[in-house]
């Protein structure tokens, strides 16, 4: 038998530890070290969303398969697939792209997306590509969406609040803040946890 709590404690350790991986690579490819200086071209910023997610992918989720935002646009429609928001709840009230789901409206009901293209997406593809390779694992067919917001944004593409369009979009922090022209940054701390 199991000793109470020791599922919990392995849970944390084993976030702890991930926390602290994904802090290192995060240094490595230069977040937080200064990228484009404020005033910076589009283009710069966009080089600088494709330069961080392929680190990112690199170290963190080699091998796991993506989809870009135009290969997204011009998917076969005949072959259902979804969007998969797996940001935290305080970033998604910002803005969500136009047709997803949460994560947890996925999990609900996953038995329903078996046989679909499952595209899960977050800030840039961090947390999406550590969940794609998750979903994988648990036989979904499924591709990151690389450089996810920060990408759509640079598509130029509208996100959805509330069912309506707009440009405000929830970068996680300040060093995420690579949206182009055009586009409302928004940072807000996930409100505090209840135990």
């Amino acid at each position: 038998m199991t000793p109470p709590g020791l599922f919990r404690r392995r849970r944390v350790a084993a976030t702890a530890i991930a926390a602290a991986v994904v802090g290192l690579a995060l240094h490595w490819i230069g977040v937080g070290r200064g990228g484009p200086a404020a005033g910076a071209a589009d283009s710069e910023l966009s080089a600088e969303v494709g330069r961080r997610y392929g680190g990112m992918k690199r170290l963190l989720f080699p091998g796991q398969p993506e989809i870009s935002v135009a290969e997204w646009l011009a998917r076969p429609k005949q072959r259902p697939a979804v969007l998969v928001d797996v940001r935290e709840p305080h970033e998604r009230r910002v803005s969500m792209l136009p047709g997803a789901i949460t994560k947890e409206d996925f999990e609900r009901n996953s038995a329903r997306y078996r046989s679909w293209v499952v595209v899960p997406y977050c800030t840039i593809g961090l947390r999406s590509g550590i969940y794609t390779r998750d979903l994988r694992r648990q036989g979904f067919e499924v591709r990151n969406l690389a450089g996810s917001a920060l990408a759509w944004a640079h598509a130029g593409l509208p996100f959805e609040a509330r069912g309506k369009a707009t440009r405000r979009v929830h970068v996680y922090n300040a060093d995420w803040n690579l949206l182009p022209r055009g586009y409302e940054p928004v940072v807000s701390k996930a409100p505090p946890s209840t135990p």
